[in-house]
């Protein structure tokens, strides 16, 4: 039996790989000629980085960039296939990179830097996941980094900060980096929310950035008239686009500084592995991540990779770390589910004890599968 193991990461104890390995121990346990395929595996959001290098055999880079309030931080991002780069925007511009939220400050010009350091690196395809931001410039910070200039109405240069949002009256974008023609870059995006209004980057994720009711309307009001300047200068609307109020309106900076395209994250992560091919000969399909429940079919890995499978009709089975009250729809995509902890434990105990509890999930359910292959019906 050829079995493809493609798991999410259970996030805070094991990484993708690392629950493949457990399973892989497992099966062999009851099936001892089975054949592997194992990709490391993630959404486009935290781990993304670490599970392609994984998958991929890529090599990290590690430079000295911003944080989202200016100070120096090392922050990594992966290469493979000498000139395809893989960055999470959180490594530079992530929430918890910032010991205070200042709304009104914190931008994106690390995650510029950490672009521009791909360019120089001969990267002309960039892939980016943008969840996990501290930030609500509408990219401003991004687009400096990389040659964009803001003005005010007396033609001073403005610092790429939220606070100078309403005041950006003309945009110059002359000496923006050359290479950006020659290059792809594919955002990675699973959020549906435009750029501003009641449903935009300001009202739906300023509050968990530390935003006030009134830094809420100030910074919307902002990105409005970022909007405004973008259209006037003469770049394509796209603030009603999908996606556009992804990481504080950096969907928005993206696609209007640097043509990028917005793609849904699971999908292209099995893209990029090559998942149609590399499942050719397999009979059955082992996914997972730490938590399952009904959210889980709304770009998550184990419903992507299920609905990947469903396409060359291959059963696909999840173990997880943990099982939720409410799965929904779960049971449309996946076959059947597995938890890995299987008695009443701490916390502490789960994530101490994930690899095991994973590896001895992994054999219940391939005795379940030796079993119904004596059962006939």
């Amino acid at each position: 039996m050829k079995i493809m193991i493609a798991s999410d990461s259970y996030k805070g104890s094991l990484s993708s790989l690392e629950v493949a390995q457990n399973i892989q121990k497992g099966v062999l346990e009851v099936f001892p000629d089975s054949e592997f395929e194992v990709l490391a595996m993630a959404d486009g959001g935290e781990g993304t980085v670490e599970a392609l290098m994984d998958s991929l055999h890529g090599t990290y880079q590690q430079i000295e960039c911003m944080n989202p309030l200016y100070e120096k931080i090392n922050a990594t991002y992966g290469v493979f296939h000498d000139n395809c780069a893989i960055i999470e925007m959180a490594s530079a511009s992530g929430l918890p990179l910032v010991k205070e939220k200042k709304i009104r400050q914190a931008n994106t010009f690390g995650t510029g830097q950490l672009i521009l350091d791909a360019l120089n690196k001969g990267c002309r395809t960039i892939y980016i996941g943008i969840g996990g931001s501290a930030t609500n410039d509408g990219g401003i910070g991004m687009a400096h980094a990389l040659g964009v200039r803001f003005y005010d109405s007396q033609h001073q240069l403005l610092s790429p900060i939220p606070q100078n949002l309403p005041l950006i009256d003309t945009i110059d974008s002359s000496s923006l980096d050359a290479r950006i023609q020659d290059t792809q870059i594919i955002v990675m995006c699973d959020v549906d929310n435009p750029l501003c209004g009641k449903k935009g980057a300001s009202y739906i994720y300023g509050p968990q950035k530390g935003a006030t009711q009134e830094d809420i309307l100030f910074l919307d009001h902002g990105l409005q008239n970022l909007a405004d300047v973008c259209q006037q200068t003469g770049y394509q609307n796209f603030q009603n686009v999908a996606g556009a109020g992804a990481a504080g309106g950096l969907g928005f900076g993206l696609m209007t500084f640097l043509n990028a395209k917005l793609q849904n994250g699971i999908k292209t992560i099995l893209d990029i592995v090559h998942f149609d091919e590399r499942i050719q000969g397999c009979q059955l399909v082992i996914t997972g991540e730490g938590r399952i429940d009904h959210q889980s079919i709304y770009g998550k890995v184990p419903t992507g990779v299920a609905l990947a499978a469903k396409k060359h009709h291959i059963p696909t089975i999840a173990i997880v770390g943990s099982i939720g009250e409410n799965l929904g729809q779960i049971y449309d995509y996946i076959d059947t589910i597995e938890s890995s902890v299987d008695h009443p434990c701490s916390l502490e105990d789960a994530l101490k004890n994930a690899g095991d509890h994973v590896y001895q999930a992994s054999i219940r359910m391939m005795k379940a599968i030796q079993l119904g292959k004596k059962i006939h019906f």
